[in-house]
């Protein structure tokens, strides 16, 4: 299979590697859509722990089932699936509070071990998700982010009607804003980029404005969520909780980075500062929850390019322009061999500028219904084989 491995900070390549087999109790996953975030990037500097070179990153993935593993049910070749990538192991203290991403003895796809920028992933099989007809690959892809997102709300014990400042309108601070909107909550963002403001604007907020004084609103609010780790919107997010107020802490700062707060504010205004890292046991009903959002999230996916793109993607995520940067990891035939026509239709109108899934629709609509096989590993790549050669014909 085609994977993208690390090899050290800032070098990269594209290489082939065998197909991974299921053992006991795993799954492999052929991975179609695979995003990259700001751990990824954060993995490719060098400025993340827990990570030993060579790595194959990648840990926001959907796909279908290519094989099952002994002892696997619930699961078969040909499944629409997503997978958490956190491995945990059910048996330490925090396991058992269901605070699974602060595990002992915790693992993840992509960071710790082989990850899903590649043609294929193996993840155990209770971490795999089974997913509706009215969700893609490409949606599957987006359950793991969101899924933090609504862990940051359970922490943050989020309450419906109230008001939240949101610092940032990349991915994560955009699906901030939809969870909180569905919860009936006032929500503003500040965002440096007028772009961005506007994604926001058109996701629901009630103002969005490169700073507080531009939201011409009230100035404090119940919940301040940070979405960007940019300590200036810290320390100011401190300066705008209302009595009671929460922050939620989502962004990455620097590992080094310091800041100053008042004690006694914290005291008698009676605040909470939250820190929220990661799933948890949210990543169900995250999954749960995206046929209902799935409209306002798959509008984040602003970049889709290949694996053999991947400087091509780095350098979109420091962009303002990009929100989500997806890498479809199969090659064009495969794809073709492999996708619904509905499918193919609904990433065809969501296609962004570069075209390249546009082309792929438009192709795939030229030569006739391809249906995707459900009878088994065997039976697809037959139809595969037979759907290549009539591309090459």
């Amino acid at each position: 299979m085609r994977a993208l491995e690390l090899l050290a900070p800032g070098q990269h390549r594209l290489v082939d590697l065998p197909d991974p087999e299921p053992g006991p109790g795993e799954i492999v996953i052929n991975v179609e859509a695979s995003g990259v975030c700001g751990t990824d990037l954060r993995i490719i500097q060098g400025d993340y722990g827990h990570i030993s070179l060579p790595l194959v990153i990648g840990h926001e993935f959907g796909g279908h089932v290519a094989a099952v593993g002994e002892g696997v049910t619930g699961f078969a070749p040909g499944d629409l699936v997503s997978a958490d990538p956190n491995i945990y192991c059910r048996d330490c203290e925090w396991c058992h509070r269901k605070a699974y991403n602060l595990c002992e003895n915790w693992t993840a796809v992509g960071i710790t071990r082989t990850g899903a920028l590649a043609e294929k992933v193996v993840v155990p099989s209770r971490l795999a998700v089974r997913l509706p007809d009215s969700l893609d690959a490409e949606t599957g892809a987006l359950i793991e982010p969101l899924s933090c997102v609504l862990h940051a709300m359970q922490r943050g014990q989020v309450e419906e009607k109230r008001t939240m400042l949101i610092y940032g309108a990349g991915a994560i601070g955009l699906m901030a804003l939809v969870a909180a909107r569905s919860r009936g909550l006032d929500v503003c963002v500040v965002e440096p980029h007028e772009k961005r403001q506007a994604r926001a604007l058109g996701l629901g907020a009630f103002a969005s404005a490169g700073d507080v004084a531009g939201l011409r609103t009230h100035e404090q609010f119940d919940y301040i969520l940070d979405a960007s780790g940019a300590l200036s919107a810290i320390a100011d997010g401190l300066t705008r909780l209302r009595k009671r107020g929460t922050l939620i802490q989502m962004g990455v700062a620097p590992t080094a980075a310091t800041l100053p707060y008042s004690p006694y504010e914290l005291y008698e205004k009676e605040w909470s500062i939250i820190g929220s890292n990661s799933v948890a046991d949210c990543y169900q009903l995250a999954a749960q929850t995206m046929p209902s959002v799935v409209a306002d999230l798959r509008s984040l996916v602003t970049h889709r390019l290949g694996l053999e793109d991947f400087d091509e993607a780095v350098r979109a995520m420091a962009s303002p322009d990009a929100i989500k940067v997806h890498i479809p990891t199969w090659r064009r035939e495969q794809l073709m061999a492999t996708m619904e026509l509905g499918k193919l239709r609904s990433l065809a109108s969501c296609a962004d500028s570069d075209g390249f899934f546009t082309d792929l629709a438009l192709d795939a609509l030229e030569m006739g219904s391809w249906t995707r096989r459900r009878a088994g590993a065997d039976l697809r790549d037959q139809q595969r084989t037979t759907d290549t050669t009539r591309l090459a014909a």
